[in-house]
């Protein structure tokens, strides 16, 4: 039974048929590999460990074992639950997800030069974040935006909105490491972010521009607003002044690129008669 009181399918699966476990559980479960990269086994290995064991949750685990989103399948069929797969148009996707991140690293860029305290440091983009930021690239928007959202879909089937924010909330609220003013702001901030991906996601139908978007994104965000000796709170109200417009600006970005690129390739030749 749906929040809606609205008979669903059965799936043949405990978790797929308890939602509100199922979306816990989900949750938690990558909060709690998180926890792997804080091994002390140098700087490479902890986060090559937790990019393999969250892919071995998300490949093998859900699918198989946990029958999750939508029961136990087909390898296919799960991708395509969660939009793994089309990666179809792949031009576009690719494309797409590429603007984005320019568009937002711009957008931030432009916001740390406008502090007059812009200092370019590339010690900020070491080897070990192109690491980490596959990590977060890839097996967060399966997580959220792929499984979690399908979750929250089955829950309010009538609502999608509401699906979409929750799903964003709790996208949000694993990045949250302390309680202080300026944690909350960057959470509203990551809500908003999250919100652009998940767009992304419905838009195309598929969590590949919303991966190459947040994986360039995370690797170069550091580079792009080291603002050292800026007064913070000057430096900050730039910040996301300049990143939330930027945001506003991807989701028309995203909806036109979207809805004109298929006509332009399938326009008709013109015959050389």
């Amino acid at each position: 039974m749906t929040n809606n009181g609205q008979a669903e399918t059965k799936f043949n699966s405990f978790f797929a048929n308890h939602l509100s476990f199922a979306i816990g559980l989900t949750a938690m479960g990558y909060i709690a590999l998180s926890f792997l990269e804080l091994i002390p086994l140098g700087k490479i290995i902890p986060p090559l460990l937790l990019f393999f064991s969250l892919g071995v949750v998300a490949l093998v685990l859900m699918p198989f074992v946990l029958g999750l989103p939508n029961g136990r399948k087909s390898f296919t069929a799960y991708c395509r639950d969660i939009r793994l797969l089309p990666v179809q148009p792949l031009g576009r996707n690719i494309l797409l997800g590429l603007l984005l991140a320019i568009l937002t690293l711009s957008a931030i860029l432009l916001s740390a030069l406008a502090t007059g305290h812009f200092v370019l440091d590339w010690g900020l983009v070491p080897g070990v974040r192109w690491i980490k930021g596959l990590t977060r690239g890839v097996w967060e928007e399966v997580f959220f935006r792929g499984i979690i959202l399908v979750l929250f879909m089955r829950y309010y089937p009538t609502r999608k909105t509401t699906a979409v924010f929750l799903s964003t909330f709790v996208f949000a609220i694993v990045h949250l490491g302390k309680f202080t003013p300026e944690a909350l702001v960057d959470v509203v901030s990551i809500f908003f972010l999250g919100l652009l991906f998940t767009y992304v996601v419905l838009k195309t139908g598929s969590l590949l521009p919303a991966m190459i978007f947040h994986y360039v994104h995370d690797i170069f965000v550091l580079l792009v607003q080291n603002t050292v000796g800026a007064d913070k709170v000057l430096a900050l109200a730039l910040l996301y002044g300049f990143l939330w417009t930027s945001l506003i600006i991807g989701a028309l970005l995203t909806k036109f690129v979207v809805e004109r690129w298929l006509p332009i390739l399938t326009e008709p030749s013109v015959s050389g008669k």
